[in-house]
């Protein structure tokens, strides 16, 4: 028995299938997939205190994808179901060089091209370092050949000069390089200096984002939005899934386990298992009568979870047709954090732009505490200072606050988990807040996996017992 038809359940179902093992997953809600969601026209967005629908024109391209967006090259498990399932990826722009940052404390609150800071950013850095080395402050770390090699690289890191100095250089691109039309392509743009770019602490942090493991520049995204991954995983698993069938409690019995749910009907029904695989969300399992281990039950209650929200807008592409940006993401340090661009679809008439992405902490939380109509309004203010057209194009916005989705309440977990990852008695728990990559589908697989060992390691050693 499987708790849950998101990402970890049904590959749970899937192997358990495989291995031989008869499965029944029971799924609160209508369909499979839990925040694997792309959000279209007509779609509903219910959360515990509203109800929104997508205003969407009905069109292929025009999509949100509310939870999962991207995929990783390294992220082999989920890639490799897709490849089985068939299901079709295209690029992910991560990092658009032609995006930009945006801060209202710095440059006088003008957003700036991303490749004019990366550039005048590393060859500040590697002007400064190149002063050292010259001026033998490293003599005690590098021998003379260290240096000169050294220096080498740096004029190329930084595009120094000959006398390793950065003045300007054509990789900060050209004046009005923001705007399409400029022909200003002959004109170098006067350098920031480093001192300038590192006052605001915003600066640091974007400019290092996409060289984390898991956020690589250049990602992948299913065609036609991420639910693709949901419905490909769902058809292998469907005659397995009990749908609408909410979980009221969750028993340890002598011989396995036992779950009490309510029907589609309210209906209550009870079913018993040799094992139980629990996948459910623990903002969720929290709330669940269960008769587990002191020590789980105190990991379930305290286990943290973002406040994710994101915003959407359908808009004409006035970010190709004013601004030459084709897909990626621009920054800000205002509470709306990121602007996505649509990746696919490019020159077509309109496009779904995120308005808004927020991981958590206090501007997860106030967004959070917003109503859908003020999370819009706040979102149009705060994006028009980034992208004036945002006030007068930007229309049908739709917003998700996953702490306030029913049966998820949070976006991801974000607490160390020990004790959720040993089975109590004959049930075991999973579900990507239980793996190292917290947040992606490919940690949601791989904590499926480690379920799916515990179950076949207790039968293996069952048998030899036996």
């Amino acid at each position: 028995m499987i708790l849950g038809a998101g990402i970890a359940g049904m590959t749970t179902a899937l192997e358990m299938t495989r291995l031989g093992y008869s499965c029944t997953i029971l799924e609160a809600q209508t369909s499979a997939g839990g925040r694997v969601r792309t959000i279209r026209s007509g779609d509903v967005v219910d959360e515990i205190d509203s109800m929104q629908t997508c205003q969407f024109d009905v069109d292929d391209d025009l999509y949100f994808n509310a939870g999962p967006s991207r995929i990783a090259q390294h992220h082999e498990f989920l890639l490799g179901y897709c490849r089985d399932f068939g299901v079709e990826l295209e690029t992910f722009t991560n990092d658009n060089r032609g995006a930009w940052l945006h801060s209202p404390n710095a440059f006088g609150g003008q957003p700036q091209v991303a490749r004019r800071l990366i550039a005048d950013t590393r060859g500040g850095i590697a002007e400064l370092l190149s002063t050292a080395i010259s001026q033998n402050a490293l003599d005690g770390e590098l021998t003379a050949t260290d240096k000169a090699n050294i220096l080498a690289m740096l004029q190329q890191y930084g595009d120094l000069d000959i006398n390793n100095n950065y003045a300007a250089t054509p990789r900060a691109g050209f004046p009005g390089q923001e705007n399409v039309g400029s022909r200003q392509r002959g004109e170098l743009l006067s350098p920031r200096q480093l001192q300038q770019i590192v006052t605001d602490f915003f600066w640091e942090f974007r400019l290092s984002f996409s060289q984390g493991f898991d956020q690589q520049p250049t990602m992948l995204q299913p065609v036609g939005g991420m639910d693709r991954v949901a419905r490909a995983f769902e058809a292998q698993v469907v005659n397995n899934i009990v749908y609408q069938a909410v979980v009221t409690e969750i028993r340890k019995t002598e011989n396995g386990a036992r779950v009490v749910y309510a029907d589609r009907f309210g209906t209550p029904t009870t079913m018993d298992a040799d094992y139980c695989v629990v996948t459910i969300p623990a903002p969720v399992l929290a709330t669940i009568a269960n008769n587990f281990s002191a020590a789980h039950q105190a990991e379930v209650a305290g286990f943290q979870y973002s406040s994710a929200v994101r915003i959407a807008f359908q808009s004409p592409r006035f970010w190709e047709q004013d601004h030459n940006i084709y897909g990626g993401i621009s920054w800000t340090d205002q509470d709306i954090t990121q602007i996505w661009y649509p990746n696919y679809g490019f020159h077509r008439t309109n496009g779904i732009i995120i308005g808004a992405y927020i991981f958590d902490g206090p501007s997860g939380a106030a967004f959070t505490g917003l109503g859908p109509q003020q999370r819009i309004d706040t979102t149009l203010a705060q994006a028009s200072n980034v992208h004036a057209q945002m006030t007068g194009l930007a229309m049908h916005g739709i917003s998700i606050a996953w702490s306030k989705v029913p049966f998820q309440m949070g976006g991801w977990g974000t607490s160390d988990a020990s004790v959720l990852l040993a089975a109590d008695d004959n049930i075991f728990f999973a579900g990507e807040h239980l793996s190292l990559l917290q947040g992606w589908q490919e940690g949601a697989i791989q904590s499926a996996y480690f379920a799916i060992d515990g179950v076949v390691d207790r039968d293996v050693n069952a048998s030899l017992l036996g």
